[in-house]
């Protein structure tokens, strides 16, 4: 897929959100029993997920895991992780199997990307409830590039991307590698952040909504969104929904249902542009 769609410890909580202590992820029955449910989000993930200096958790996925714990009836509480090697291992250690030495696991995998392929390699965990459709692109400074017809631009302009991610495997391989002396690779999304809002590059390459996430972290930019051509890249969009243990397909469904409802409403679209992110179906 997308070597984890792009690439982004366990976060301090207020309120409701809390550190999980569950062992193993859990059918519908169990959770409702319980009284609450355990759901990742990823590490240093913003828009969707990332912990602020107070250690709250805010994000798009912060929000809408909020609302499924909300319909449910249930108490939320927040595993939170940076991203492994890849989509199978996240799936591996967030959903099924947990990680090495706590074995903790969550009933609930946010922002999975709901891709055929990676579903049927991962036999004991299911995507489902694509709630949002992602793209490629790149916010650009647009006093340093007026316009960005085609990543040529780029053989004498730096551009960031996080290190390992799909941006970083395109912009490594364009032009035969002719843009490496062009790339500043930020170990990770916030040195991304910090590059572009401190004028070290015209560019910065990553999903439309990080694209997006940027431009509203650098106000005194004048910034504008390209999407031009990208030969060769494994995906130029692709939907995002949520996983879960292969015998918790009830509660999947379940929530599910919430996740459509989201959309239906134009909740999502709603949350998502509190924080200058555009919304695109993934229907």
């Amino acid at each position: 897929m997308l070597n984890n769609l792009l690439k982004y410890g366990v976060a301090g909580v207020l309120g409701l959100l809390v550190i999980a202590s569950t062992g193993y992820a859990r059918p519908y029955d169990d959770v409702i029993d319980s009284g609450y449910i355990t759901i990742f989000v990823y590490k240093d993930y913003a828009p969707y997920s990332w912990e602020t200096e107070s250690g709250e958790l805010k994000g798009i996925d912060v929000e809408v895991a909020k609302r499924f714990a909300e319909d449910l009836g249930v108490e939320l509480r927040f595993l939170v992780r940076g991203a492994d090697e890849n989509i199978d291992d996240d799936l591996r250690i967030n959903i099924w199997k947990g990680d090495l030495i706590h074995r903790r696991v969550a009933d609930v995998m946010m922002h999975a990307p709901y891709d055929r392929e990676v579903d049927t390699r991962n036999e004991f965990a299911v995507l489902m409830g694509p709630y949002f459709l992602e793209h490629m692109a790149l916010v650009v400074n647009q006093k340093q590039l007026p316009v960005v017809e085609n990543f040529g631009r780029f053989m004498n302009k730096p551009i960031a991307v996080e290190l390992d991610t799909a941006g970083d495997f395109f912009l490594s391989n364009a032009f035969r590698g002719a843009l490496q002396r062009s790339i500043r690779r930020g170990r990770t999304f916030a040195d991304v952040v910090d590059q572009y809002s401190s004028g070290e590059v015209a560019a910065a390459m990553g999903s439309l909504a990080q694209a997006e996430w940027i431009a509203t972290q650098a106000p005194d930019i004048d910034s504008h969104i390209a999407q031009p051509p990208m030969p060769g890249i494994v995906r130029r969009s692709w939907p995002v929904g949520f996983a879960v243990k292969h015998d918790s397909r009830d509660l999947g469904y379940a929530l599910a249902d919430v996740a459509t409802q989201l959309m239906t409403s134009g909740e999502l679209a709603e949350i998502t542009a509190r924080y200058g992110v555009s919304y695109f179906s993934p229907e």
